[in-house]
């Protein structure tokens, strides 16, 4: 057993301390040979391994939601991580309401996912972004309706929803404040007004204005 690994509750490398695992015969204790704990040296908390694979805590392996998610769409995303080892497919179909809610965030009406993207599409969304958005919508509808893919044991399918969760809340969201932010901030405001004066060039040059 390693001494040392990050974390699954508090994510610090910190060094491990085990435990064997006993249960009672009636007689005696006995050691359990295929469980032991691990308790964490950073936070106290411990995990649960049996024959060296870690079973509890089961949503361990996934990133917790972006922050910038809206508070109701990260308790959505933490309530998937809690059912995914016992259910990919429920974890998988409160995925793709995550992503509905996500585009009412980005202002969209968020009733139509399908349509949404499309929207989001025309208004110049990436197309590495718009074919993770339909990763999550056609998975999670078939996890309600199941079609052509059944991902009832598909655990680690089901995992690889979540990065996408995070990264279309990254590339939509995170990643332009943070560079509008270092703009607005770091950029001297003659550098802007050169590049103002730059771009609307540039846009009656090509006969496109705003």
């Amino acid at each position: 057993m390693e001494q040392s690994f990050n974390c699954p509750s508090c994510k610090a490398y910190a060094h491990q301390i085990w435990h064997a695992v006993y249960y009672d015969t009636g007689g005696g204790f006995v050691k359990n040979e295929h469980l032991a704990m691990a308790f964490c040296s950073h936070c106290g908390r411990f995990s649960v391994w049996e024959n060296s694979q870690m079973i509890s805590p089961s949503n361990a392996s996934i990133m917790p939601p972006s922050s910038d998610l809206r508070k109701d769409i990260q308790e959505d995303y933490n309530e998937a991580r809690s059912i995914l080892t016992t259910s990919p497919r429920g974890a998988a179909a409160i995925l793709r309401l995550c992503i509905q809610k996500l585009c009412q965030q980005l202002g969209l009406p968020g009733k139509n996912l399908d349509e949404d993207i499309g929207t989001l599409v025309k208004n110049g969304l990436p197309a590495r972004i718009q074919k993770a958005l339909d990763i999550v919508r056609v998975i999670g509808n078939n996890a309600v309706h199941p079609g052509v893919l059944d991902i009832t044991d598909d655990i680690e399918t089901a995992s690889k929803l979540f990065e996408l969760v995070n990264h279309i809340a990254y590339s939509t969201i995170t990643q332009p404040k943070e560079i509008e932010g270092l703009y607005t901030t770091k950029v001297p405001e003659a550098q802007k007004e050169r590049i103002e004066k730059r771009d609307t060039l540039a846009r009656k040059k090509t006969g496109k204005s705003g």
